[in-house]
């Protein structure tokens, strides 16, 4: 009888549980959980002048809620600052201040450290295809 492997969504899972649990670990000492370090990585490294909420949700594939409890957090750890926008007053633009930018170095390199851990025995080629077919899945299975 034929083995049957793990389904790919639960693999992904298992990964991604496992990711979030060492990732939180190594930025305790920074004060931010996983979920805080990708909205800060994705603020550093927009192309985008102004961010509103809208465009973190739709970027990390996040409900709004969600985004809101994580910008308070930051908000009140002094790492963002959410000013109302000045044509709609209902939107917030997101801000990174100078604290955010002191701990960048030290949460990048965290998040490289864990990378290379997750791809160990991996070839480059390996590591780039394995990139280029998350990134279609996630394209799969993303709202439009």
């Amino acid at each position: 009888m034929e083995k049957r492997g793990k389904p790919i969504g639960f693999l992904v899972k298992q990964v991604n549980n496992v990711y979030e649990k060492e990732l939180t670990g190594k930025l305790k000492g920074l004060g931010i959980t996983s979920s805080q370090c990708a909205v800060l990585d994705y603020l550093f490294h927009t192309s985008k002048d102004v961010v509103s909420q809208r465009d973190v949700e739709k970027n990390l594939s996040l409900k709004n809620p969600t985004v809101t409890g994580i910008l308070k957090r930051l908000d009140e750890k002094g790492y963002i600052l959410c000013v109302p926008n000045a044509e709609d007053r209902r939107k917030k633009n997101i801000y990174l201040t100078e604290k955010a930018y002191d701990i960048r170095r030290r949460m990048e390199s965290d998040r490289r450290k864990l990378d290379r851990e997750l791809t160990r025995g991996m070839t480059k080629r390996e590591v780039e295809s394995l990139r280029k077919n998350l990134e279609k899945m996630l394209y799969n299975i993303e709202d439009p």
